[in-house]
């Protein structure tokens, strides 16, 4: 039995960054609204398998998401990767190829939390700038309910994977995800 108290977002938005506040209450139904769920968590266990481990939650649910910097020539964009916990991500070829890039790299931090609000390692799909690409692994969607970073260091937010497919600018990518 996992150890977070989840309750319903909608009562808790001080859990959640406003920007993924923002965009689950613009985004999403009232019924899809009642489907996202957030828990206070001790920050110190917010990485993937620390959480997992500690708050004996599947590793399965467990999401992370990774923001890429895409470059060709001057030009710049930006790409959020999600695979599941305990994978690597499959950047250079995989993500070059879809994005037409000469380098993917990993986004400046300092750039990323000004861009979308969020906080070190909370970072999640929902609320990400508008123009920013977001790349899935399918393996992530073969869960149900995910688990994944806030926006804020202190919770994390569970909903259903399928909620994922609603999200501006967002491609299932085989391979992404490697072992």
């Amino acid at each position: 039995m996992n150890k977070l108290e989840f309750k319903k977002v909608l009562e808790n938005k001080n859990l959640v960054a406003k920007s993924t506040y923002s965009y689950i209450d613009e985004l999403f139904t009232e019924e899809e609204k009642n489907n996202f769920l957030v828990a206070e968590i001790n920050p110190e266990y917010m990485e993937g398998t620390k959480l997992c481990e500690h708050y004996n939650i599947d590793i399965k649910m467990g999401v992370n998401c990774l923001i890429c910097e895409c470059k060709r020539s001057q030009n710049k964009s930006y790409a959020a990767l999600l695979v599941p916990t305990g994978y690597k991500y499959n950047m250079s070829s995989t993500i070059r190829k879809f994005t037409n890039s000469r380098m993917v790299s990993v986004a400046l931090l300092d750039y990323v939390l000004e861009q979308t609000k969020m906080e070190y390692g909370s970072i999640n799909p929902i609320g990400l700038p508008n123009d920013w690409k977001i790349f899935i692994d399918p393996k992530v969607l073969k869960v149900e309910n995910i688990i994944c970073g806030s926006g804020l260091q202190k919770s994390k937010l569970s909903f259903p994977s399928k909620y994922l497919l609603k999200l501006n600018n967002v491609q299932i990518l085989e391979n992404l995800a490697k072992e």
